[in-house]
């Protein structure tokens, strides 16, 4: 399984970056995404798309937050887990335009490092431990405003979470990884042109 994901992301980051024409300006955008803050949490990336690659940008994620229990697999809830937590975590992302200005329709492969804890209530304790979750994303880049650089960009994924240590469980009784998982969210950017 995770010799074709590799194999995926490496088709489709090499097919975007061949014969890309040359724009006059660098990018680089700060985003927030505003579900962790909701939820008691935070959420910053910071974006950048050089001039030589007008349809293409990479991005870095650092983010944390409590998720409610209903966000959690019914597996888990049943064998005792709640308060969910993501401690500081890190994504990276590769954007691929269709379009050479930055804007509209995108996809890309990210990998998320989760860093989560989670306490079993059988045992009234917690345990941390980290996961990769390797996915494809599909997105859309929108300015709303003609003369503000403020952008939307709703995006989702999808992808299998892997556990990378055995730090998920008390006992015999395990923290199962989702096997197909999908992420939806909103993030609000701004961005900035230079030479």
């Amino acid at each position: 399984m995770m010799k074709q994901i590799l194999i995926t992301l490496a088709i489709v980051i090499g097919i975007p970056a061949v014969a890309q024409e040359t724009v006059k300006t660098s990018n680089i955008s700060l985003e927030i995404d505003p579900a962790p803050f909701i939820l008691g949490g935070y959420s910053f990336s910071i974006k950048y798309s050089p001039k030589e690659f007008p349809k293409t940008a990479f991005m870095a994620s650092v983010y944390g937050s409590d998720l409610p229990d209903a966000m959690m697999s019914k597996q888990n809830k049943e064998k005792g887990w709640s308060n969910l937590r993501l401690e500081t975590s890190y994504a990276i992302f590769a954007e691929f335009y269709l379009k050479n200005n930055r804007r509209g329709f995108y996809f890309g492969p990210s990998v998320f490092l989760y860093r989560k804890s989670v306490q079993l209530n059988s045992a009234n304790e917690r345990t941390k431990f980290k996961s990769l979750y390797p996915n494809l994303r599909a997105g859309y880049i929108w300015y709303p405003f003609k003369k503000v650089n403020v952008y939307l960009n709703p995006w989702v994924n999808i992808g299998s979470e892997i556990n990378i240590d055995t730090k998920n469980r008390f006992g015999e009784v395990h923290y199962e990884a989702n096997k197909l998982n999908y992420i939806a969210a909103l993030h609000i950017g701004y961005s900035l042109d230079w030479q």
